[in-house]
């Protein structure tokens, strides 16, 4: 294989690099990479872990055998743009997943994505790696040191060959070769070439139009405007019921706020049937054991934030029990939004009344919330900011 394609391949692998996972969001290939499980993710941490081993061995024996460098400075001239072109195009995949719409939460996917990222860029790295150590040991077995070192003097520096590789410049001294013939108040025209870095641009625009065409159109693996935006508005409702689900697990005595939804009530009866039924009544009527639930008179406070108390830390010289183990904040808050429900409902048989009238305040923690648990948690963080 000789340097032309030698270069060939490492510019194909530094444009592999670059590709971004735009698609994934419907191609049935990538449907794997929407769910994956922390088990893939382990998997691919420890193939980053060991590719980083791979690229510090090679490193240490490049080191090893080229010394100073200067044994393969010269040979390796021509590939020095191809090797920095592989690690601009692989930074820029790292970004590309990088920069997918954020989470609030780091997910499995997400993680998947950045350790897929991480694996290429290290594949690329040591992909670079075998390529320059194969022209050191290539060098170290042919020319001697002495005619190399003279070569790479003679040669002109990597920055000069870059620039005329992008520009194809023509030197001052040979401008004569390429002037037009014709001749305008004494100014002559170059007939200059096109500079390849811009040729490269507009081919490139080319060829990702028709793949945009094809993939998007044809195969239909790039979504369309409308597709995206359906996805990106179901993601962002699953990462704000995931944030909504942290911040409703930490109500407390503080911050809880009565609920007035059918599910929250129909949750919080069935708790009060399963555990608060003996003392209370199947109806909140009270018993012989526990006071009636359902008048204005409470012993305890009557408020949601006095009836979330009660139930969490209980009221051991009444013989009420602490729930705060048995149920976790969510249970308790809905358990004492039913109980707020009954108020007013005058079962049968209900006890005396007990304990002082409660008279609600005006106050932003005891007016009822309505509307689902989303709604619910939203309050509740606004109540504690």
């Amino acid at each position: 294989m000789n340097d032309r394609t030698n270069r060939f391949v490492i510019l194909m692998l530094a444009a592999v690099a670059g590709i971004q996972p735009a698609s994934a969001g419907t191609s049935d290939l990538l449907a794997f990479a929407q769910n994956p499980s922390m088990d893939t993710n382990y998997i691919l941490l420890g193939m980053a872990i060991v590719q980083a081993i791979i690229i510090v061995t090679l490193s240490g024996i490049m080191k090893a055998l080229g010394g100073n460098g200067k044994a393969w400075l010269g040979r390796n001239t021509g590939r020095k743009a191809s090797v920095i072109l592989v690690t601009l195009f692989a930074g820029m995949g790292t970004e590309a997943y990088a920069a997918a719409p954020g989470i609030v939460l780091m997910t499995a996917q997400n993680l998947f994505w950045y350790l897929f990222a991480a694996n290429m860029f290290f594949l690329l790295i040591i992909v670079a790696q075998l390529l320059v150590l194969r022209g050191l040991v290539r060098a170290l077995a042919g020319e001697p040191t002495e005619q190399i070192e003279i070569a790479t003097a003679e040669a002109p520096s990597f920055a000069d060959t870059l620039l005329s590789k992008l520009t194809k410049r023509v030197e001052a001294d040979k401008e004569q070769d390429i002037l037009m013939h014709h001749e305008y108040d004494g100014i002559r025209e170059l007939d200059n070439v096109l500079p390849p870095w811009w040729l490269w641009l507009f081919y490139g625009t080319i060829a990702w139009s028709v793949m945009f065409l094809v993939g998007k159109h044809v195969v239909n693996v790039i979504p369309h405007q409308d597709e995206l935006y359906v996805m990106e508005v179901e993601q962002a409702a699953a990462d704000i019921e995931a944030y909504l689900a942290l911040q409703a697990a930490a109500v407390d005595e503080n911050t809880v706020v009565a609920l007035t939804d059918a599910g929250t009530l129909g949750t919080g009866k069935a708790i009060f049937t399963e555990f608060c039924r003996a003392c209370h009544g199947e109806l909140g009527e009270g018993n012989a054991v526990g006071p009636n639930l359902t008048d204005a008179y409470w012993i305890n406070g009557g408020s949601i934030n006095a009836v979330f108390r009660t139930i969490k830390y209980g009221v051991a010289a009444k013989g009420m029990q602490s729930w705060k183990n048995e149920l976790n904040p969510q249970q308790m808050q809905a358990v004492a939004s039913y109980i707020m429900s009954l108020h007013g409902t005058e079962p049968p048989n209900a006890r005396e009344p007990q304990g002082e009238m409660y008279v609600p305040q005006e106050s932003a923690t005891e007016e009822p919330v309505t509307g689902d648990s989303t709604t619910v948690a939203a309050a509740s963080v606004a109540l504690v900011q």
